[in-house]
């Protein structure tokens, strides 16, 4: 016995007083060595059966019809030479039917050839006699290619796009759909990021190693899946990767390898989307903890200390001259404008990263980090276009631009030698090795941002609307104290420079 291709093109225009007497059909046609019979004519035989594939016959018909220059026959099913029951009585609210297909390509009725498929769609118009089917719901959808084909979903017509050359057409969760081979693309019933298993950590501006992100999903149908790539937000520079494989059958688990370097601390986002069940993966980029504070310098100082300076809440800061301008030896404290208004303290990340206006926060959310490496800011606390014209130095000082941050770099010696000079010296906060630190400039730069390894400041300076220029520190290098870009959303640290 051989089998039968068959695509069922669509069911029949469907009438509004009257059941249909007829459905449209076509089968494509090979011989037993898979070539298309094309030009011939064929005996065909129909059978309508009812519950199951080899259910009882409760209508049958005999036709005789010519294939096409493609293989392709055409029949109306419910219009042949009637061999048993009546198309017009079948009811069809008792399925599931299945049409089986019998073929002689000799033109006989020697039938050789045999197929069976269930209905996916019915004449709904027949079941709308007692039903009262809206007018609504027979209207099919005109294609846009060749070949274009509508199924009934129970509700309405749904088009369908004609497939690939090669795809077959196949009954995956009770809708046609063009597969590889037969085989049902993968699903799943939901996908669960909050339960996420994560392996490895992430730090600011270090290349990732070993980090993954296991995450669950239920209802699992054992069929492939091509996998994602997808790019972080907030925090940026990471990439997520699933690599192409299978669900399980039930509940299972997917592994997102996480690689790429992550330009700063926060929250690092990833919006999975697979099988059309989407959730949000994040991950912190953080860094140690450390504490003490150190105002001296190895060997001759280029800098000289000079009166404190007090903030509005009374804060009072080390001061430092180096070269012509005089700068705080501390990181900004401070929660309130100087003449008094409160920016706003957010905690949460994803907030943050939405932020277009003043905002402040601890590092790590933990005020015990205040007294040391002081409050972390965004730009647009500092920008007097986005805060209302409002200073958050003490009055006659200010936030520096990024050409009076440079003015300290070359007075320093330009940044590929500032870098060492203007940080804190040992290791009681920056982490080992902090290459370079000799804090001849008094300036006594602290990783605030990332504890132990990295530091940065604002400039007023921006790029574009979304990014701004601030300097940069780190523990493993003396050569990073040029302009760095990042996002106006970035925490950073304040110093503030005399006027």
């Amino acid at each position: 016995m051989k089998n039968l291709i068959i695509v069922f093109i669509l069911l029949s225009t469907l009438v509004v007083a009257q059941a249909p007497n007829k459905m449209s059909f076509q089968t494509v046609v090979r011989n037993n060595l898979g070539k298309l019979v094309v030009n011939k004519s064929i005996g065909v035989r129909l059978s309508i059966l009812q519950t199951t594939s080899n259910g009882t016959a409760v209508y049958m018909e005999t036709h005789s019809k010519t294939s096409n220059v493609n293989g392709l026959l055409t029949l109306e099913v419910g219009t042949g030479t009637t061999m048993t029951g009546t198309f017009s009585t079948i009811d069809w609210a008792q399925g599931p039917y299945f049409l089986k297909t019998e073929m002689d390509v000799n033109g006989g009725s020697n039938y050789t050839i045999t197929g069976v498929t269930e209905f996916v769609s019915v004449p709904y118009a027949k079941m709308s006699e007692n039903s009262k089917v809206s007018d609504a719901t027979k209207t099919l959808t005109n294609g846009t290619n060749y070949g274009d084909m509508n199924f009934w979903n129970g509700t309405t017509w749904v088009p369908l796009n004609v497939g690939n050359e090669g795809q077959i057409l196949t009954i995956c969760g009770g809708k046609p759909t063009w597969t590889i081979g037969g085989v049902c693309p993968g699903t799943i019933s939901a996908l669960n990021c909050s339960s996420a298993t994560n392996n490895g950590t992430l730090t600011a501006t270090t290349n990732t190693s070993s980090v993954t992100s296991v995450i669950s999903y239920t209802g699992g149908n054992g069929g492939p899946h091509n996998g994602q790539v997808v790019t972080s937000t907030g925090v940026t520079g990471l990439t997520a990767t699933l690599q192409a494989g299978s669900f399980a059958n039930g509940n299972g688990s997917l592994t997102y390898t996480i690689t790429g370097t992550p330009l700063t601390s926060g929250t690092a986002s990833f919006a999975l989307n697979i099988d059309g069940k989407t959730c949000v993966l994040t991950r912190t980029v953080s860094t140690l903890q450390t504490s003490g504070i150190n105002f001296t310098s190895i060997g001759a100082s280029v800098g000289s200390f000079q009166n404190n300076v007090t903030d509005i809440e009374g804060n009072s800061y080390k001061t430092v001259k180096i070269g012509t301008q005089v700068w705080m030896a501390e990181n900004l404290k401070t929660s309130k404008y100087n003449d008094g208004t409160i920016i706003p303290n957010i905690t949460d990340s994803t907030q943050w990263s939405n932020l277009t206006t003043s905002a402040w926060s601890y590092f790590k959310n933990d005020a015990a980090n205040n007294s040391k490496y002081g409050k972390l800011y965004n730009w647009y606390a500092v920008s007097k276009t986005t805060n209302g014209n409002k200073n958050i130095c003490p009055t006659g000082w200010h936030v520096p631009t990024d050409a009076e941050w440079t003015i300290l770099m070359d007075y320093l010696g330009g940044p590929n030698e500032a870098g060492g000079k203007m940080k804190e010296v040992g290791t009681s906060s920056w982490d080992a090795p902090n290459t370079g630190a000799t804090n001849s400039s008094l300036f006594t730069g602290l990783p605030g941002i990332y504890i132990g390894f990295y530091g940065s400041w604002l400039s007023t300076t921006d790029i574009d609307s979304t990014t701004c220029w601030v300097r940069f520190l780190r523990y493993n290098s003396n050569d990073r104290a040029n302009s760095w870009y990042t996002s106006k959303n970035t925490k950073s640290s304040i110093r503030c420079l005399e006027d």
